[in-house]
């Protein structure tokens, strides 16, 4: 998913976001959990009534390793980078599950490129200055080129190339 928006302390400031396509919210994963856990408790009450405890026992760890993996995997796959677009400088800032990174590049030689991967996938990469930053790696193709673009349409009137 790709948001575009200005930056209410420095109007200067353009932010393009790019974020994880997931299918679900931690919310409604946290929902969906809550309704597992019921059913699962309220299975397990009948055979601890009649003294089979560990039935009981069983549940909770399923329980529990059910919420563990359900975590892992939404943790695993969210990643969010921001690109922030001032009058001199461009700024990435790129959040996953390991922590953050930030890249910072001067403006008027930024470059950005959609070049060919190996299985011939489309990847937007910023050049500058020898440097190579790929972004969006973790987008569909479609929403990748559209990023590309909105970085375009903002970095070209401040670069130097076009000058």
């Amino acid at each position: 998913m790709i948001d575009v928006a200005s930056n209410p302390d420095h109007p200067d400031f353009e932010i393009i976001e790019l974020k994880s396509n997931l299918s679900i919210s931690l919310d409604r994963l946290f929902m969906v959990f809550l309704g597992l856990s019921t059913v699962t408790l309220l299975v397990a009450i009948g055979p601890l009534i009649v003294g089979l405890w560990p039935v009981m026992v069983v549940a909770l760890l399923h329980l529990a390793l059910v919420g563990i993996c359900l975590r892992l995997a939404w943790r695993g796959h969210w990643i969010k980078e921001r690109i922030a677009i001032g009058p001199d400088r461009l700024r990435i800032d790129r959040f996953h599950k390991g922590g953050t990174e930030h890249g910072e590049f001067p403006l008027a030689w930024v470059r950005v490129a959609v070049e060919r991967g190996s299985l011939g996938d489309r990847r937007v990469v910023l050049t500058c200055q020898g440097k190579r930053q790929e972004l969006g790696a973790f987008l569909p193709i479609e929403e990748r080129l559209e990023a590309a673009q909105e970085m375009n349409q903002r970095i070209r009137p401040l670069s130097a190339w076009t000058h």
